[in-house]
């Protein structure tokens, strides 16, 4: 048996180490286009946008993707707001040099700052990585973007990679960003629940239209040995509601504020005695 001195313990351990980080580098997509400070104009109905990406050669690497999905986003890193899902689901397969056009409707929303947010899924799991923030010019649409000030970074990327079916990634707030319909994972992430407004301006809203378009059901004709989802995962309220006692005076009595009336005045007939003889046994 060979015997290993500390000071080769010591560098095997580093080596192990080295080796596990190596394993569970998570990079995949590096961003090309769109760019930050791009400009794309409406020609007749519509804008397109070549979104470009590239392998960096790290794992998992980009022929272990199977699909990609395309989302139109806008507002701050911390906020990130889903304005519509230009394309899901497209096979890796079918695109052609890590370059995928999007066609986006002259309708959909207003001018403003927008970036794109592609989900790559394999069976590693997922990631998911944010274009440059770009401009929309000759739009039509009722969407505002929301703004993002000052802000020239894109989001930082995401990832969910699963070890195993027992693996139990932390939970990364990005993930409750992704479309719902477009989950596939043993757990989904639902978006925080919001409170309702005091009004609505309904001048902004000529047409009510769906914000989720409706999904198929199918049905299994024999049980399954797994599930497609075992939990929903919601974040908690990441506002307060405040709660406090009534100021408000209580109201009068009813003698005090005219509800009170004399039972008297409802008889429509008098009463009468009526004075009864008592039988006593002589």
């Amino acid at each position: 048996m060979v015997q290993l001195t500390t000071q080769s313990r010591f560098l095997i351990s580093i080596m192990l180490g080295f080796l596990l980080c190596m394993r569970f580098v998570k990079a995949d997509v590096s961003m090309v286009k769109p760019q930050t400070g791009a400009t794309y104009k409406v020609s007749g109905s519509s804008v397109d946008i070549d979104v470009m990406w590239e392998d960096d050669g790290n794992s998992p690497t980009l022929d272990e993707v199977s699909t990609y999905s395309f989302t139109l986003c806008s507002g701050p890193n911390s906020n990130i707001e889903a304005i519509k899902t230009l394309a899901t689901r497209i096979k890796a397969s079918d695109i052609s040099d890590y370059t995928y056009t999007l066609t986006i409707p002259e309708t959909l929303s207003e001018n403003g700052i927008y970036y794109v947010q592609v989900l790559a899924k394999g069976t590693f799991g997922y990631t998911i990585h944010y274009s440059g923030r770009f401009t929309l010019s000759g739009m039509s649409g009722t969407i505002v973007a929301s703004s993002a000030g000052a802000i020239s970074t894109p989001p930082a990327p995401q990832y969910m990679i699963t070890q195993g079916t027992n693996a139990k990634p932390t939970i990364n707030t990005a993930w409750f960003t992704i479309p719902y319909t477009e989950q596939t994972g043993i757990s989904r992430f639902a978006p925080m629940q919001s409170q309702p407004k005091s009004s609505v301006d309904l001048s902004k809203y000529s047409t009510w239209t769906r914000r989720f378009p409706t999904s198929a059901v199918t049905y299994y004709s024999t049980f399954r040995k797994t599930m497609d989802c075992s939990t929903t995962i919601t974040p908690g309220w990441s506002y307060t509601l405040t709660s406090d006692i009534n100021y408000q005076t209580a109201d009068a009595g009813p003698v005090s504020n005219g509800g009170w009336y004399d039972p008297k005045e409802r008889m429509s007939l008098s009463t009468r005695k009526v004075n009864g003889k008592v039988a006593t046994a002589s």
